[in-house]
This record gives C-alpha cells, sequence and structure tokens, in this order.
C-alpha cells in the first residue's frame, strides 16, 4: 500500500467528517438505524442531497446497509453508523460532534503487514543459509 494513498484517504475522511449534512447523518444512524427518508425529515435536508451523502458515506465505510421488507414486499435500506462512539459537545458557542471510528482496515492492514514482515524475514534467513553454503 503506497503511503501517500494511506494519508489522502485519512485526510479524505477528515474532510467528510467537516461536512455539517455528514455529520448529521453519522449522528442520526449512531445509536439507531434510519432510512433515508428518516433522516431526511428529522434533519431537515433536501432527499437528493441525503442519498447523495449517504452514497459517500457508505463508499467511505462509514455507514452499514441493512436491507428491510415491509409488509407489501417493498425493500427498504436502513442505514447504521459504523462508529465506535460519538460526543456532541459545545464550543464556542457552537454545537460539535466528536466520533471515533471504527476501522475494520486496520485488522486487515495488521495481518497484511504481519505476513510480509514474516515473508521478509524468511527471505533473510534463506539468504543467509544460501550465503553459508
Amino acid at each position: 500500500m503506497d503511503e501517500n494513498n494511506s494519508t489522502n484517504r485519512v485526510i479524505d475522511a477528515t474532510e467528510l467528517l467537516l461536512d455539517s449534512d455528514m455529520e448529521k447523518i453519522l449522528l442520526g444512524t449512531y445509536q439507531r438505524s434510519r432510512t433515508a427518508v428518516e433522516l431526511s425529515e428529522i434533519y431537515g435536508m433536501p432527499i437528493a442531497i441525503c442519498f447523495r451523502k449517504i452514497k459517500v458515506l457508505k463508499n467511505r465505510n462509514l455507514l452499514k446497509t441493512n436491507e428491510t421488507s415491509a409488509l407489501w414486499g417493498k425493500k427498504t435500506e436502513r442505514y447504521t453508523a459504523n462508529l465506535e462512539d460519538a460526543y456532541v459537545f459545545y464550543d464556542s458557542g457552537r454545537v460539535k460532534v466528536r466520533f471515533t471510528v471504527v476501522l475494520q482496515m486496520a485488522d486487515d492492514f495488521r495481518r497484511r503487514y504481519e505476513r510480509a514482515a514474516s515473508a521478509y524475514r524468511n527471505a533473510e534467513m534463506v539468504s543467509a543459509e544460501a550465503n553459508q553454503i
């Protein structure tokens, strides 16, 4: 994985969380799954903007999708924030939210790193043995 790419992803995630509509969506889906229509009504944002922001959050793995069926068979997507903690606080007279994101990628990255490090150590051992022969 390219280090610059990794840095860009972190910056992109930070930029996402600075968007007040995305912040509202994450906060609204933190403890309870909701539909886009519910989020649009609760936070007074146009439904098109709500769906656009949801798409971005889903692509960044900050929202999980749960599909449910209504009684008449229509499928509805409900969204749940992929967050560990959310803190709401006041700063300079403004309400602010701080999130701790659950990064499932961190475990995958750790496993890949350990495999690569192990392969590197094995290659060094083989090289050292070959030099001794």
